[in-house]
Order: structure tokens, then sequence, then C-alpha cells
């Protein structure tokens, strides 16, 4: 029993058509293959990429948000007049005050890096609901946050300066 019939094969020449036409069929169907593997690696790569670059954006975040409390971590003379800052920022002389004030334009630059990366979906939800409760928490409860915004606001551009606006007037109309 033959599987393939040879007899009256050609290779060129007249009746040959159907050896070609199989031949082409074969290499499109290699080539349809090739070229469906090459997207699928192409798209766990770029899965796998994505999956990083979250990552590296969840840890800038941390460290974004972090970074000042470092500084009163390893400086008690800087954690002493935060504090007082924060609660009373009258009583604090000029330069006092400037380096509190620096140090909430640090933190509500981390707090803006949240923001937008939130945005993005760069980070996990549950660190920007996390932050972002914290901050709303120095707005509602530190008279220093809200001297450092008077002060401060216009170094922050939309959307971020409206949501943080939107904030004070939160504490504003509770305050009433």
């Amino acid at each position: 029993m033959h599987l393939v019939n040879t007899d009256g094969f050609a290779i060129f020449g007249p009746g040959s058509e159907w050896f070609w036409t199989m031949l082409q069929f074969t290499a499109l169907a290699i080539t349809f293959y090739a070229i469906y593997r090459q997207l699928r690696t192409q798209q766990l790569q770029i899965r796998d990429n994505a999956k990083l670059l979250r990552s590296q954006a969840h840890f800038n975040a941390i460290e974004a948000v972090q970074r000042p409390w470092h500084l009163l971590i390893a400086n008690e003379d800087v954690a002493n007049v935060v504090n007082v800052g924060f609660t009373t920022p009258e009583a604090l002389s000029d330069v006092d005050w400037f380096r509190c004030s620096t140090y909430m334009f640090m933190q509500f630059n981390g707090w803006e890096y949240l923001y937008y990366q939130h945005g993005d979906g760069s980070i996990p939800k549950e660190l920007w609901m996390g932050a972002d409760a914290y901050f709303k928490g120095l707005i509602q409860t530190k008279p220093g946050v809200t001297r450092f915004w008077s002060e401060f606001h216009t170094s922050f551009d939309e959307p971020f300066h409206s949501y943080i606006m939107q904030e004070f007037t939160k504490k504003a109309s509770s305050n009433n």
C-alpha cells in the first residue's frame, strides 16, 4: 500500500503545480507559526517588563514619601522643629519655620508623586489609599500644614493643586 502516489511525480514542468502549491502552503504555515511564537514571546516580555516597572514605581513612591521621615529620625533638632511647626507654627522663628516648611514641601512633593502615579495606575491602590488618608489627616489636624499651603500652594500645578484645595475647603467647611 502506497501512502503517497509518486507515479507521474514532477517537480518541474507540467504537472508540478500541485507540488509548488503544497510547498507554498507549508512555507506559509511555518511562517505564520513563527510569527505567532514571536508575538507570544514579545507579549510575555512586555508583561514581565510592565511588572518590573510597576515594582520600580512602587519603590520610588515609597522612597519619595519616606525620605522626609528619614530626616526626622536622623536629626532630633529637625524632629522637634517639625513637631512644633505642625501644631503651633507661629511659635517658630523664621529660620525654624523655613526648616519646617522645607520638610513639609518634601512631604507634599511625595504626595504629589503618589497622586500622579496613582492616576497612571503605576502603584498599588492600597499604597495610594493609605498615604492619601495620612496626608488628608495632616490637613485636617495640623495648623502648620494650613500655613504651609497658604505660603507654598503656587508651587504645585494642576490637577494636584485643585485636589489639595478641595481638602482645605472641606476643612474650612467642617470648622464652621
